[in-house]
């Protein structure tokens, strides 16, 4: 029997150049490369019809975006037997679910495994915050591979804006949301990525730019000037719609349209009850805000689910800055097991737990996709920067939970220093079109740029073994 040296490069029929030689030697037992390509699809007929069970499963997302990019060895994906330059001081504990293991310092979570979808071998090779966002929160590369700029209406459109284009809520209520702030680098440049794109600034996110943990927290634009009732908005806004009919007429200009649009939603914010009882966090009973933590993350968290319950379709938190331009991210060059013990995974670790919980009780986890995910991992080598980890795109571990994802799984293998991914390595692109398929889009649907060109909203393949696991 033959084989090659250097890592198996697979073929348009699924099997790898070792595996071809390797038929071969098997054919004296009866197994030829007929029968064996008929048996290889048919497995993966059977993973697809299994995971297509899940089309649609989700009715809402909760996307949690650790701007910064954490550290998976460390959280994750541990590697307790590397040299000590990769390792790290952390151990790996037990979970909930036998065989699973994560990081220590997430006891919390470490509770709930049997609803994660652990996912150990994401990869892609953008290694700038900017760029690599945009990578991960669009499922598209950017034509750039660069730090420290704006985005821009050219940028593929964020999974939320394709939701409010292809699947908008009926409601007033916002289909997209996001909060507690626009994530940016620390020079200012806003990440690319975050909204609508090449579909226009109307498919932009309700922005929440407030922290929620703050005494005097109120949404912006949500409030009327005293002495105006809802009703009488609403006539204030028939008498304007009325002036504005025919002026809109002679002007078709894309911008004219959003800023219509823009104005639409604003309207429909202002004037509807159901959004004002949505956004108000003070509704809440104190245990529960207790629970959740008072800090940032946690007030975040318990927001995004009020405004999922009340029906908003997709939310996504941010990791914020405690202090505008000052870097307080997941970005730890520096000190990096210091600032995960003491600073970063406690403000996580128990509200995710409390989520948990929450959904759990309201009914809302079966139907509710919850996703961790960040612009990329960190260098499995520590660097000499008080031990600091830098970016690392090649590997990094997401989670997906609820909606259907089989929990208590762990999906694809890195290697021994949680460098590269060993087995089922998957792209953004596979990422998004996973979660389209859960939110019942399929990820060949397409959208349209500003010359009218069609684009599929996603250019991976759902992962059919990850959903049927």
């Amino acid at each position: 029997m033959f084989d090659l040296i250097g890592p198996p490069q697979r073929l348009c029929d699924r099997l790898s150049r070792r595996a071809m030689l390797r038929v071969g030697g098997l054919a004296s037992l009866g197994v030829t490369l007929p029968g064996l390509l008929a048996s290889t699809r048919a497995a993966d007929d059977t993973n697809q019809s299994r995971g297509r069970r899940h089309f649609g499963k989700a009715k809402r997302c909760l996307m949690l975006y650790m701007w910064g990019g954490p550290s998976h060895i460390d959280l994750y994906d541990l590697k307790p037997d590397a040299p000590v330059e990769y390792r790290g001081p952390f151990n790996p504990i037990r979970t909930a679910t036998p065989g699973f293991r994560i990081g220590e310092l997430m006891p919390q979570l470490a509770k709930h495994t049997d609803k994660l979808g652990l996912i150990r071998s994401v990869t892609h090779t953008d290694n700038n915050h900017s760029t690599g966002a945009h990578w991960m929160l669009t499922g598209r590369k950017h034509e750039r591979s660069a730090e420290n700029f704006n985005a821009r209406q050219t940028d593929f459109p964020h999974i939320g804006s394709v939701l409010s284009k292809l699947a908008p809520v009926e409601s007033k209520l916002p289909t997209f949301v996001s909060l507690p702030e626009v994530i940016a680098t620390t020079a200012g440049a806003v990440t690319p990525g975050q909204g609508g794109g090449i579909l226009g600034r109307r498919y932009d996110p309700f922005s929440i730019t407030e922290h929620p943990d703050k005494p005097d927290f109120k949404v912006p634009n949500l409030t009327l000037p005293n002495g105006l009732s809802r009703d009488r908005m609403r006539t204030r806004v028939d008498l304007l719609k009325q002036f504005d009919r025919s002026r809109r007429l002679l002007d078709t200009d894309q911008r004219v349209a959003d800023l219509g649009a823009y104005q639409q939603q604003a309207v429909n914010l202002v004037t509807s009850r159901q959004t004002y009882e949505a956004f108000n966090l003070d509704a809440e009973p104190d245990t529960m805000r207790d629970a959740y933590g008072r800090g940032t993350f946690g007030q975040s968290l318990l927001l995004a689910r009020r405004l999922l319950e009340s029906g908003v379709k997709l939310v996504t938190v941010y990791w914020h800055r405690d202090k505008p331009g000052v870097d307080t991210t997941w970005d730890t060059h520096k000190s990096n097991f210091k600032q995960l013990k003491n600073r970063l995974v406690p403000q996580v670790d128990q509200p995710l737990a409390t989520m948990f919980d929450d959904l759990k009780s309201r009914g809302m986890l079966d139907d509710t996709l919850v996703i961790w995910t960040s612009e990329f991992g960190r260098t499995p080598k520590i660097n000499k920067n008080d031990g600091g980890r830098d970016h690392w795109g090649p590997c990094n571990s997401v989670w997906l939970a609820g909606a259907g994802v089989p929990g208590g799984q762990v999906y694809g293998e890195s290697d021994k220093h949680a460098a590269y991914p060993k087995s089922d390595p998957v792209t953004p692109g596979d990422l998004t079109a996973t979660i389209y398929h859960l939110l019942g889009l399929k990820p060949d649907s397409v959208i349209y740029d500003r010359l009218e060109r069609p684009l599929p909203i996603a250019e991976g393949e759902p992962l059919w073994r990850f959903l049927q696991a």
